[in-house]
């Protein structure tokens, strides 16, 4: 290069003291970066949120009325505080023809605090456990599924009340109720 090209070079650029730092009008370089570098970032930040919310209105959109099923009163009801008659567990053979094995923990709920009711089970305890192998004997393993739970504590409730005196079992529960099959 020659002399008179670096001379023009240094007219157009407005000659020699232009730096990084230099002023170019009214604002200097530096900030110009910043400001370039800030308004690139709050772009990113604006262009972010907006796909979130726009992603956010596409998932939510469904149903509008959805109605969600209200809690069976069977839950929502407080139950009863009763004495509980523990009898041990129980391993039964079922009335299939390939049999099924029932194992079963019961526990006799009454009155609180009612000793008469207590002695009358403690009394009748093996009768009772007879009654309730006899029960699960007779029935089949399509009869002894989770679903009809209720109804298998409900008849056998009413078979034990038939022993005691004054219908005094109120309730029935399992802590265990599983069949295998052997």
């Amino acid at each position: 290069m020659s002399d008179e090209e670096v001379f023009a070079e240094e007219e157009i650029a407005g000659g020699e003291g232009q730096e990084l730092g230099g002023k170019t009008g009214f604002i200097p370089a530096v900030v110009l970066r910043l400001l370039k570098w800030v308004a690139l970032g709050l772009g990113a930040v604006i262009f972010i949120v907006t796909i979130v919310i726009v992603t956010v209105n596409i998932l939510n959109k469904g149903p509008q009325n959805v109605v969600y099923p209200s809690d069976s009163p069977e839950y929502n009801e407080l139950p009863e505080i009763l004495q509980w008659y523990d009898l041990n567990e129980l391993r039964i053979r079922t009335s299939d023809d390939r049999q099924v094995t029932v194992i079963v923990h019961p526990k006799l709920g009454y009155q609180m605090d009612d000793v008469a009711v207590q002695n009358d089970l403690i009394a009748r305890r093996e009768i009772i456990l007879d009654r309730i192998r006899t029960f699960f004997a007779n029935k089949k393993a399509v009869d002894l599924t989770p679903d009809k739970e209720k109804l298998i504590k409900n008849e056998l409730k009413q078979a034990i009340n038939k022993l005691v005196e004054k219908q005094s079992v109120q309730e029935i529960i399992f802590l265990d109720f599983n069949i295998i099959e052997f």
